[in-house]
């Protein structure tokens, strides 16, 4: 009786590109756009600012930010991101 030998499977390489394509700088800003919005925005660092805002705003700020377990101030720069894409 003869034994039976697995057949080896042969990987098929793929060729590496050859020539890229030159994009036109319309294209390139198309694109960094397009994979900002799929990786999302990174901020810079923070920056402080004196502003003077309504008690009542504040302590609007922290109440819901104590009910939801967030941090108030990063709630109002949140709101003010939230603002700013609704704007553009």
């Amino acid at each position: 009786m003869k034994k039976r030998t697995a057949k080896k499977k042969t990987l098929v390489r793929k060729k590496p590109m050859e020539k890229t394509r030159d994009l036109t700088p319309e294209e390139a800003m198309d694109f960094l756009e397009s994979f900002r919005k799929i990786i999302g925005h990174q901020d810079e660092s923070t920056q402080l600012i004196s502003l003077r805002v309504p008690a009542n705003i504040i302590r609007a700020f922290k109440v819901k930010a104590k009910a939801d377990g967030k941090k108030y101030q990063s709630m109002i720069v949140q709101a003010l991101r939230d603002f700013l894409r609704q704007q553009s």
